[in-house]
């Protein structure tokens, strides 16, 4: 009787906690490429001074310069630092020894996302061509469990980013670069922001602006009310590339208010309302001074990430010190734990969630 009694007491707690989880809403959000320099220390003086990388060296200074860190990061992200780091958890300041990295040592997007959604590093995926990925990743965990069968959707501004869930296997609805939204009750909003991309020039051959990503995300979410969303920005990479620090700046600012007008539209919404988490992330690092527009393997501190997480069940940390290190193949596990299913990776090799 007294073993009988034992299993129950153990099982009782696995069984609230999976009937919470089925109750949970999560929002993935990955900002490609932006340092964790901007982030935790704002504007980087020397690049704002360089009228080759910055236009109005006078008025950005003026936009973004403050003489302390905490000053310059939170006119930079105002969300960021007024919300998320009062109410929940932020990981990557390498000044605090808050250490996030990646585990592969590629140090680009493709690679970084594979790593973050299947929880492991295959040495072979190594470019950012728009190819299937091999591997099962913790959304198609998602979608494959009843609880979220069919709730599960995803939008990037780059092509590649839907490959690297292989989302038709997946079975999860996808719409990146010049597609389609893929709401299923579109919005007149959502039709107004596909007009407008159709009439748009492509500048970016594989990618559109963030502020479509953004508008076909928010309008789905409170459209079609997907139990698990990712939203994939990449605006602040494409910038950096061209070494231009003050359209970087701008776009970081910019994803910062996405962030905030979702966040908020959703915590406005009895469906998602204190049910839902919203953990934001990067694919990849970029290089110190005058190497900040670069990564990849031979690019020193483009392996640096970092996570926020908030909402539901997140406790308050703020900004972390002296943890980790962390590495982004722990996003899969942390997602899984969030919405409490199983996911091994194909390696076999389970991690530990992040910061929970």
């Amino acid at each position: 009787m007294k073993h009988l009694i034992v299993i129950i007491l153990s099982i009782v707690p696995l069984l609230l906690s999976a009937k919470g989880a089925s109750d949970t809403r999560l929002v993935v959000i990955t900002i490609d490429g932006l340092r964790w320099q901007e982030v935790f220390e704002g504007a980087e003086e020397t690049l704002l001074a360089d009228s080759k990388q910055t236009r109005d060296s006078e008025l950005y200074r003026q936009t973004y310069w403050r003489s302390t860190p905490e000053e310059r990061r939170q006119l930079l992200m105002p969300f960021v630092w007024n919300t998320i780091a009062k109410q929940g958890t932020l990981i990557g300041n390498r000044n605090l020894n808050s250490i996030m990295q990646l585990a592969n040592k590629t140090n680009i997007s493709y690679p970084g996302y594979s790593e973050m959604m299947t929880g492991m590093v295959d040495d072979a995926i190594k470019g950012n061509d728009p190819v299937n990925n091999p591997h099962r990743n913790v959304l198609e965990a998602a979608n494959a469990d009843a609880r979220y069968r069919g709730s599960v959707v995803m939008y990037g501004s780059w092509k590649s980013t839907r490959f690297a869930i292989h989302n038709e296997q997946a079975g999860i609805p996808a719409s990146v670069s010049y597609e389609k939204p893929i709401a299923k009750k579109p919005s007149p909003r959502i039709k107004l922001a596909e007009r407008m991309l159709e009439g748009m020039p492509h500048y970016w051959r594989s990618e559109h602006f963030d502020a479509f990503t953004y508008a076909f995300a928010l309008e789905t979410l409170l459209s079609d009310h997907p139990k698990v969303m990712w939203i994939s920005f990449g605006d602040c990479d494409e910038w950096a590339h061209a070494r231009k620090y003050d359209l970087y700046l701008d776009a970081a600012r910019g994803t910062d208010a996405f962030i905030r007008d979702i966040y908020e539209a959703c915590e406005a919404d009895k469906f998602y309302r204190g049910k839902t988490v919203y953990l934001i992330t990067c694919d990849h690092g970029r290089g110190f001074g005058n190497e900040w527009s670069s990564h990849g393997s031979s690019t020193k501190g483009s392996e640096a990430t970092w996570v926020m997480l908030l909402g539901k069940g997140i406790e308050a940390k703020g900004e972390t010190s002296e943890c980790g290190p962390y590495y982004t193949k722990q996003i899969a596990a942390t997602i899984a734990s969030i919405l409490g299913i199983d996911f091994t990776p194909d390696d076999g090799a389970k991690q530990q969630p992040i910061g929970m």
